[in-house]
């Protein structure tokens, strides 16, 4: 694959990368909305760097925001980010880190008896886990 030199360079300056949080989704957005905004024909290289912007934001969106068509894992994932929580926090919740870990990467699906006790910690409906 022949690398274009322009888009090389717009990856060098700006250095995109998968938001982990609320923030870092907050700035990509703003790149992007900011280099979409110009009404001026944008270079091949332009475009191809807002459709990797793009799929960079697509990508963090259906991991972490919440939907009712989205897995309970998804959600999960939602509420831990939101309250500015760490994996080992629901540790008390639901007893075991590795349990914890192989359902936000959605190895293992959140039994009842979990959704119900993430609902009480949460204050949500256990809906929300089902």
């Amino acid at each position: 694959m022949i690398a274009d030199a322009g888009y090389v360079e717009l990856l060098v300056t700006h250095q995109p990368a998968k938001p982990r949080n609320r923030k870092e989704l907050a700035e990509l957005t703003v790149l992007l909305e900011t280099l979409a905004a110009n009404e001026t024909k944008q270079s091949p290289a332009m475009e191809r760097f807002i459709e990797t912007l793009s799929a960079l934001i697509m990508q963090y969106e259906d991991e972490i925001a919440p939907d009712p068509e989205r897995s309970p894992a998804g959600v999960l994932k939602y509420m831990i980010e939101e309250r500015g929580l760490r994996q080992v926090d629901l540790v008390p919740v639901l007893g075991n880190k590795s349990y914890i870990s192989q359902i936000l990467s959605g190895h293992r699906p959140i039994s009842k008896d979990a959704a119900y006790k993430l609902a009480e910690f949460f204050q949500v409906s256990p809906y929300s886990f089902i």
